[in-house]
Order: structure tokens, then sequence, then C-alpha cells
């Protein structure tokens, strides 16, 4: 009965530890982002959303989020094709890395490529899909690029406030970058 007991006790205490171990893992990036990241701003641009569950919040959009053809990989624009829309959904899975150049006080989109950058402020972001020209040559003219980082909460009754600063491009998104990671911080008004 006893032998009974203690392998009882061993089970439980090994499935709180598994879980525990799990959580922690799962806050590992963030935290290392959060003490190790270099502070950057972007341009952005919003609307004013409201969640009944969790409250007010700002719906973001960045102006890296649009990025012109030019600036991306003959790699990647290979891999994007109108008629084949298997080869889009490849390019979906993959990692973008979004490597950025400072200008004046914030951060601007320099290349976009498939390979990780040794050095320099990058940040990880997901293909989405693509936006044609379709009055001068009807080719490519910009790739829609997502970050995760697309919500951020405000104080009740404040977000419509916040939203009009955003919309008149008085406000940057303060974030943490590190090895690509990224952690919206908060967001700064001029």
């Amino acid at each position: 009965m006893k032998k009974r007991i203690k392998k009882r006790r061993f089970k439980y205490l090994l499935s709180f530890i598994i879980m525990i171990l799990i959580l922690t893992s799962m806050s590992i990036k963030p935290m290392i982002t959060n003490i190790f990241g270099e502070e950057i701003l972007i341009k952005t641009k919003a609307y004013n959303p409201k969640d009944i569950f969790r409250g007010e919040y700002i719906r973001l959009n960045y102006d890296i989020n649009d990025i012109d053809v030019s600036k991306v990989d003959k790699e990647i624009l290979d891999e994007i094709d109108d008629n084949n829309h298997s080869s889009s959904q490849d390019l979906k899975r993959k990692k973008l890395y979004v490597q950025l150049n400072k200008k004046d006080k914030h951060y601007e989109v320099d290349r976009v490529t498939l390979q990780k950058p040794e050095q320099g402020i990058y940040m990880i972001g997901k293909y989405e899909y693509i936006m044609w020209n379709k009055i001068d040559t009807g080719g490519p003219r910009q790739i829609r690029v997502s970050y995760a980082l697309d919500k951020y909460f405000v104080p009740e009754n404040t977000g419509r406030e916040l939203e009009e600063k955003v919309r008149k491009g008085e406000a940057f998104a303060k974030l943490k970058v590190y090895k690509g990671h990224s952690i919206l911080k908060e967001i700064v008004l001029e």
C-alpha cells in the first residue's frame, strides 16, 4: 500500500515539474528579449476596436508591415507566383528576416531575406500576401509581413485619443528586439 502511495506521489510530482518547465520555457524568449533587447522606434498606423472580454485596445499596423519589392530578395519573389498559390503557402510557413536601418529616430526596412543575418538589427516575420500593381505593369508592388505585434491594450476610454495621434503620424511603437524576436513595450507620442 505504501509503495503505491509513493508511486502516486512521484507521478504527481513529475507531472507538476513538467507543467512548471513548460510554462517557464514559454516565457524564456520574451524575458531574454526584454532584458537584452535593443530598444527601437517604428512608425505606426492604427484603428481602435473594442473587445468585450479584454477591453479597449488599438490594433496597430506599422510602416514595416508593407515592404516594397525592391527591398525583398529575389529568392523570396521567385517563390511568389500569382498563378500558383501552393508556392505562396510554402513561403507562409517560412521565417522572413527583415533587416532594419535607423533613419532619423525610427527604424525602416532595409532588406528582407530568408537567411538569418549575422549582424545588425532584424525582426522575424511571416509572409502574408502580395499587393499587385494593376495600373502600371501588373507586377508585384509590395509584400505584407506580419510580426505578431498588432494589439496594444489601453486604459478604458483612452483609445480614441491615442488612435487620433497615431493616425496623424504623431506616434511610434517602442519595441525591444533581440536576435529577431520582438516585444511591443509602449506607444510613444511626439
